[in-house]
């Protein structure tokens, strides 16, 4: 899996591409922010291991939580917590909805491109078929703090800069110029 702060920026780059106003507009940072945590929250299911529920179970890391259903519900549930955040970014319930279940949904694209040997079950609960990509180029990240700290650490470091980070910068990039240009 990729690491939960590579999840945020995707998440969070994802949405951004979608807002039309400045990072220096009020409300824009706080709900990128929202988008960002959001992108996070399917790898709560971690918790799963030390309930003693198998990885491959439908429960268990990267099942439901990781589902395009869990995405939908936790998108509804974030536009209805976050109400003051999307309104001051100037954005419609819908569009909110729509944007965080674009931001949590990209958690589990992102873990299909990842080396794990199980991937993400998108049609839970009506299927708990897991998805991987045949190109799996993202290294996945040690569950174990030890590891991070040898060469398995620098591979997950090196490939998420190279198949996130630097897209990410580069879209980043392109909006700033985008956004120059229009105004």
């Amino acid at each position: 899996m990729p690491t939960i702060v590579t999840h945020a920026l995707a998440g969070a780059t994802l949405v951004g591409l979608a807002c039309r106003k400045p990072l220096s507009e009020p409300g824009v940072l706080p709900w990128l922010a929202l988008c960002g945590a959001a992108a996070m929250l399917p790898d709560l299911d971690v918790v799963t291991f030390k309930l003693g529920i198998p990885y491959a179970s439908p429960w268990g890391h990267r099942g439901f939580s990781h589902s395009l259903a869990a995405a939908a519900l936790l998108a509804a549930l974030l536009a209805w917590l976050a109400r003051p955040i999307w309104r001051r970014a100037g954005l419609s319930a819908a569009m909110a909805t729509v944007l965080l279940f674009l931001s949590v949904a990209s958690h589990a694209a992102l873990d299909m491109i990842c080396d794990a040997s199980f991937g993400p079950a998108l049609f839970m609960p009506w299927s708990d078929h897991r998805y991987l990509s045949d190109w799996k180029p993202i290294e996945g990240a040690p569950l174990g703090l030890k590891r991070w700290f040898g060469p398995k650490g620098w591979r997950v470091v090196d490939t998420e800069f190279l198949y996130v980070w630097l897209p990410c910068a580069a879209l980043w990039l392109g909006r700033g110029w985008w956004l120059r240009r229009a105004a």
